[in-house]
């Protein structure tokens, strides 16, 4: 069934119809539900649902949406405008490096053309070194290079994935580039082979790189292209919309937190330091309980790091776009965003804890910060539920009306917000934000108790090393224990703070004038 579905960029207009109707009925369901002493302003039940923790939330999040809307709409454009304006950073080598492992003839084939000819629109030669799984594709991608690259100014070169993993296949493919020779100083790319580039990518990217001489790195904008339903197709979008607008926030601050491995640009200094792979390869995290743990995916995190490291600054580019192909793995919404989910959090996780060790000083203060934030994220979507949960079975069945329409309405206008920065929306984006809200801070919750656990979707990574005798990328007992000992404390810490298990006026919500009943005692 999934096979016989296109990739899309956008959903059918009338899912935007039929979602816009559900939950408009949604909102007003859990409005009718709610109490009228509840919709009172200046009312505790109110003031319950935005305490201080939800005002610290939303100002956090509102301010990253003030400063993405800043670095798009004020500072990006006058960085353009001075980058294209250097007559020096136009015409250079282009370096590329393409992970492809088992993509097919077809996306081989739309890949390397797209690639092929975007170089020569900017550089007058390049050098490509494609990672790939078979012969099949050698011969694929060498007839897609004569033909668009007939004068052979683009120098093609091959490199044969083991299925070990990413991390191998690339450092091997940055080996070959090193043989080969790359002048310095000019712009290099690593890529995925499903990534397809739009025409005048590099010609746009290149300037912002080289113009700016502190940058040693750049990542853009992504677009989904999925293959499935519109629920599918929605929920990429919206995390793409959502990285829009956070990495737009960090580039504010010359510190965005990856470099996206379906395309970076990179320095050709950086890319040919052997130091640069080494690291790749044999990037290790020292965990105080689980000991020595071997980066086994997230690729992306390594490689910004060490640039980081090496005092560069990261940045962002948003008015430029790389199409990514997606598809869910094929077990179900659920399954496949909780598996991807896992994987992408895990890495945060293990990225984000070495990163950390880098100081404020090494890594900005703003970026240290944000990183520090991830750390109580994990656990913030979560008090409501809780919350919320306790008062509506032990006070009143209304509260859980309370927070639905609350969460319909904050849920509302903050994907809105999102929408019109990253200039995509649509109405299933509230509900697939609390979910993505919920479920991502349980996930995090999970792998930030087993950093050990990895796994790499399309090549099992996680499952051959547990195979092979690596007992350590498995769940342990005492993490187990000490995820369950954190729930509990958490859920203890919000009945104590709350005060929400305990009797009381304030979750009666059936008084109409509760304050004539405090002050008169009538």
């Amino acid at each position: 069934m999934a096979g016989s579905l296109r990739h899309l960029r956008k959903s059918p207009a009338s899912s935007y119809v039929i979602a816009t109707v559900l939950w408009v009925a949604l909102i007003l369901t859990f409005l009718a539900l709610t109490p009228e002493r509840a919709l009172s302003y200046g009312d505790s039940a109110f003031i319950m649902s935005a305490g201080f923790l939800g005002l610290w939330r939303w100002s956090w999040g509102g301010f990253h949406l003030l400063r993405a809307w800043a670095y798009t709409r004020r500072v990006f454009p006058m960085i353009r405008r001075r980058a294209e304006a250097d007559p020096a950073v136009h015409g250079r080598h282009v370096a590329v490096v393409v992970l492809s492992w088992k993509m097919g003839d077809a996306m081989n084939a739309a890949v390397f053309t797209n690639l092929f000819r975007d170089i020569l629109d900017y550089a007058p030669a390049g050098t490509v070194v494609a990672a790939i799984s078979s012969d099949q594709d050698i011969a694929v991608i060498s007839h897609v290079h004569r033909s668009v690259d007939p004068e052979g100014k683009i120098r093609l070169a091959f490199t044969l994935q083991d299925g070990t993993g990413k991390r191998s296949a690339m450092a091997d493919a940055l080996a070959k580039l090193r043989d080969m020779g790359v002048p310095p100083d000019c712009p290099g790319i690593l890529m995925d082979g499903d990534t397809l580039v739009a025409p005048g990518t590099i010609r746009a990217s290149a300037p912002i790189l080289l113009h700016q001489p502190r940058v040693g790195a750049l990542t853009l904008d992504n677009t989904p292209i999925v293959q499935g339903k519109v629920l599918d197709r929605e929920w990429y979008r919206l995390r793409m919309a959502q990285r829009h607008v956070y990495m737009s926030s960090m580039a504010l601050s010359g510190r965005v937190l990856v470099l996206t491995g379906r395309w970076s640009m990179f320095r050709t200094q950086i890319m040919t330091d052997a130091n640069f792979a080494a690291n790749l390869l044999e990037d290790v995290l020292h965990h105080p309980r689980l000991g020595k743990i071997t980066m086994l995916t997230g690729d992306d995190k390594s490689t910004w790091r060490w640039v980081v490291e090496q005092g560069w600054d990261v940045t962002y580019v948003p008015d430029r776009v790389i199409y990514c192909l997606e598809s869910l793995p094929g077990k179900g919404f659920f399954a496949d965003t909780i598996g991807l989910q896992k994987r992408w959090f895990g890495n945060m996780t293990r990225g984000g804890a070495k990163a950390l060790r880098l100081g404020p000083r090494r890594l900005g203060w703003f970026a240290w910060f944000a990183l520090m934030d991830q750390k109580a994220s994990m656990w913030t979507p979560l008090f409501g539920i809780v919350f919320f949960g306790i008062a509506g079975i032990v006070h009143d069945p209304a509260f859980f009306a309370i927070y639905g329409l609350w969460i319909c309405l904050t849920r509302t206008v903050h994907s809105a917000f999102v929408g019109m920065i990253a200039r995509r929306w649509h109405p299933v984006f509230p509900a697939l934000t609390y979910y993505g809200q919920v479920v991502g801070a349980a996930i995090k919750i999970f792998v930030s108790h087993n950093p050990n656990v990895q796994k790499w979707t399309r090549q099992n990574t996680g499952k051959k090393a547990a195979a092979g005798g690596d007992r350590s990328a498995l769940p342990r007992t005492d993490s187990k224990v000490m995820l369950l000992a954190s729930v509990v404390a958490f859920v203890s810490m919000v009945v104590i703070v709350s005060n929400v298990a305990s009797d009381g006026p304030r979750f009666d919500l059936r008084f109409e004038d509760l304050a004539s009943e405090l002050i008169y005692g009538r």
